[in-house]
């Protein structure tokens, strides 16, 4: 028997509706198809299934940073970024994802730092320098073969060296103007691609496939570095029910010819209360705007995000559940605020990038 339909989203999801101080709020299930997210109430049976096997995508709420992990039906688990926006939060945020994979008995197989950017890979280092043996021996890291990369101090160099320590516990991949296919698990794989340089901005983009289900991330890009890997790999590779808001929602990123090619019907973003940490005005209206048949979240909001699917069809889209846990696992000693949707709505700003429209 076919899944019955149910009622658009018409609201964002506010976080009035979740609970606080580390607790985890109500759970939604989403029906995901093109451009659109509805309310589902799978049946009693689709629900248990969906438990039993299934992909599992948390953004945390690390103040001004990202780190997202995705965790697969066979206990691997991969990390998307991992940074925030100092040395001892760095420090803290890598033993706390070391705590969370052992807390969960998750291995953590890969790492994509998607560019050199404090924010999205100052916490590596300490991750490398752990003898958790949920860190896979070799954990692969998968990063851009770029200048940027290379330092003789600071952060960069404190990276490098980890990595050299770890010796052939790790297994470092370099790309640039290039792509790679991973195969995951038997229901899962990827494609990781890059483009040309782009300065401290070229991003790894990964196209996360799980059974039928579709997710993209996309590090820190400018708008047309986007369209120029769009231009490169063709609309399969870009093609998702999830789409992770590139630079923290930026005026910049997230071109709208990117947004009509992905047509997500569901977009997170890691957002702070911050200029270059914010889902801007613009980058929103591109994405459709509030009130909108999209759902779209953000941790400054919302905490910490976390999805899970099975990957299976329902009802003409993919179904997912939607967590949140407000203010977030790590956000207390990250310095990860929750603020009103009216307030941070109040802050959006807009900017001229004629490459995003």
């Amino acid at each position: 028997m076919s899944e019955p339909p149910h009622a658009d989203v018409q609201l964002r999801f506010a976080c009035t509706e979740h609970s606080v101080g580390g607790q985890k709020g109500a759970v939604m299930y989403l029906r995901i198809s093109e451009d659109r997210a509805r309310k589902a109430r799978p049946r009693k049976r689709r629900r248990a299934s969906l438990l039993a096997s299934h992909l599992e995508v948390r953004t945390f709420n690390v103040g001004h940073g990202e780190a997202v992990l995705v965790t697969f039906d066979n206990g691997r688990a991969w990390l998307m970024d991992c940074g925030s926006n100092s040395v001892p939060r760095n420090e803290r945020l890598g033993n706390h994802i070391i705590d969370y994979l052992e807390e969960n008995d998750a291995v953590l197989d890969t790492i994509v730092a998607s560019h050199p950017h404090f924010d999205h890979a100052g916490a590596i280092e300490t991750i490398l320098g752990s003898a958790s043996p949920n860190v896979a021996s070799p954990v692969t890291i998968y990063r851009t073969d770029i200048r940027e990369w290379i330092s003789s101090s600071g952060w960069r160099q404190r990276y490098a060296d980890a990595v050299a320590a770890r010796g052939a516990d790790v297994d470092e991949i370099l790309l640039l103007s290039a792509h790679r296919e991973v195969t995951i698990s038997d229901h899962a794989s990827a494609h990781i691609y890059v483009g040309a340089r782009d300065g401290v901005y070229t991003s790894l983009f990964v196209h996360l496939r799980y059974r039928e289900s579709r997710l993209l991330f996309t590090g820190d890009a400018y708008c047309g570095y986007e369209v120029e890997l769009l231009n490169a790999f063709g609309s399969a590779d870009f093609r998702a029910d999830v789409l992770k808001i590139t630079h923290h929602g930026s005026s910049s990123g997230t071109a709208a010819t990117i947004v009509n090619e992905v047509r997500p019907g569901l977009a997170i973003a890691s957002t702070g209360d911050h200029g270059g940490h914010r889902l801007e005005r613009d980058t929103l209206d591109r994405l459709g705007g509030r009130p909108g048949p999209r759902a779209i979240f953000e941790t400054v909001v919302d905490g910490d995000i976390i999805l899970r699917t099975d990957g299976m069809s329902y009802g003409g889209g993919i179904l997912y559940e939607a967590e949140f846990e407000s203010p977030g696992r790590f956000a207390e000693s990250l310095g990860g605020e929750i603020l009103r949707l009216a307030y941070v709505d109040s802050t959006r700003t807009v900017s001229d990038h004629p490459n995003c429209v």
